[in-house]
């Protein structure tokens, strides 16, 4: 699973790389790929990323340099920190979600509609066996 796991990880980044993206890093994923649209704190990022809140950080000021994020301090609590995507954010993951079914097409092509889906239903059933 884990081989799998970066194997769709490093084809998602490619696809953006190529796509008009060449900065992205497969490190960004874990904040990109936990990051709501429409924002998240810094600290829920990193919970669903399973990363500390100080690793998250530098990942967030790193794709706060690249323009794709803005840190906003959280207006109830000043300690806070909340990320929200920049419109060059959106775009990218708009981009990500075109990426990822491009992905999904290579898979299926290979394993077939029917074991995709059968793979995609035992997946979820194995993430929520194992999710805290």
């Amino acid at each position: 699973m884990l081989r799998a796991s970066r194997a769709v990880n490093a084809a998602i980044v490619e696809g953006l790389r190529e796509k008009g993206f060449p900065e992205l890093r497969s490190t960004h994923t874990a904040l990109l790929s936990n990051l709501d649209l429409n924002g998240s704190s810094l600290t829920v990022v990193a919970e669903r990323a399973g990363m500390t809140k100080q690793a998250m950080g530098r990942l967030a000021d790193d794709l706060v340099r690249l323009g794709y994020v803005v840190s906003v301090p959280d207006k109830k609590d000043r300690r806070a920190i909340n990320l929200m995507f920049t419109d060059s954010g959106l775009e990218l993951m708009h981009t990500s979600f075109a990426v990822m079914h491009d992905v999904e097409r290579r898979c299926v092509k290979r394993i077939g509609k029917g074991s995709f889906r059968t793979l995609l239903t035992a997946l979820t059933e194995v993430a929520e066996e194992l999710e805290w």
